[in-house]
């Protein structure tokens, strides 16, 4: 049997699907990080060929069984970056197998949740970006530029932002609301050297605050609303953009990430300003990421693309 290899690699875990030659997966495995960005090439480049030698041993076959292989990386999304990994992989890979194609884990989230089709995805987790393909098969985005410059409506943005708000409570350069005597029993904060001391711990997570930001609209504090609501108006701003951009009626738009794909009160906020525009159609999630690369690979495949 000849396979299609997808691969999603991630700052947590590299996930890979073998699947035969019509797409139909047959196996999936899964093993350790694999952003280069953070953790390095070679660390990046062993967690990838570590899960590609063990699913090809539990299938009992070789590279000579293997027609393509396709990854999306997380941080490969500039194209210097992917080709430095797929010479990489290269030079690690047995064989000297070289029909590898890497891409963003963003592109191949794309594919999986639309099945291949025209459409668009928005990311809204630590990060946020607006991905989409038109009726060409034109790839645009918007967004995606990272905390300092970027990243609107993300779990860091909102986390920021609370936190600003926090600081100007203990202050009193802002109006003390009940966020602050929340946040206070919360992380046991308070004064300013309380804050200090949390925010600036080694490993403090700044997007984990958009957690308690969420809850407390849920229970009905202004300033976390007023927060949500602020941020919810800049990803309406990447979708329109998008939207702009492809020019697709209706334009199919899947969410995805933990802050806007599951039940809560800035999901819902931001899904009825989406329902709020013209000619968007809010579609589930088709397949995951790793299913998105094995449809990438099969596509290259068909469009006989050559690889140097």
């Amino acid at each position: 049997m000849k396979y299609i290899v997808g691969i999603d690699g991630g700052g947590t875990r590299t996930k890979c699907v073998f699947a035969d030659a019509s797409g139909h997966p047959v196996l999936e495995i899964s093993g350790g990080a694999s952003n280069f960005l953070t953790i390095g090439t070679d660390k990046a480049v062993s967690s990838i060929t570590s899960v590609l030698m063990e699913a090809l041993q539990k299938l009992n076959c070789s590279f000579d069984d293997v027609l393509i292989i396709a990854g999306g990386i997380s941080g490969a999304g500039r194209k210097s970056h992917s080709e430095n990994l797929r010479s990489s992989l290269i030079k690690k890979l047995p064989e000297n197998f070289k029909n590898i194609y890497i891409d963003s884990d963003a592109r191949i989230a794309l594919e999986g949740a639309l099945a291949g089709e025209p459409g668009a995805i928005l990311i809204a987790g630590t990060g946020s970006v607006v991905f989409g393909k038109d009726n060409s098969k034109k790839i645009f985005r918007a967004g995606g530029y990272g905390r300092i410059i970027g990243d609107e409506g993300s779990g860091y943005s909102i986390g920021a932002k609370t936190l600003k708000k926090i600081s100007q409570m203990i202050d009193g350069r802002k109006d003390e609301g009940k966020m602050l005597k929340s946040f206070g029993t919360i992380f046991n904060i308070n004064n300013s050297d309380d804050l200090i001391r949390l925010v600036y711990n080694p490993g403090f997570d700044i997007p984990s605050i958009a957690l308690f930001t969420v809850r407390a609209a849920e229970e009905n504090i202004p300033e976390a609303g007023r927060i949500l609501d602020e941020e919810s108006d800049e990803l309406i701003k990447h979708i329109t953009a998008i939207k702009n951009k492809l020019n697709l009626v209706p334009l199919r738009l899947v969410l995805i990430g933990s802050l806007i794909e599951n039940d809560n009160y800035y999901s819902r906020l931001l899904i009825d300003k989406i329902n709020s525009l013209n000619d968007i159609e809010i579609n589930e999630k088709r397949y995951p990421p790793e299913m998105g690369a094995v449809i990438m690979a099969k596509k290259i495949l068909t469009e006989n693309q050559a690889f140097q």
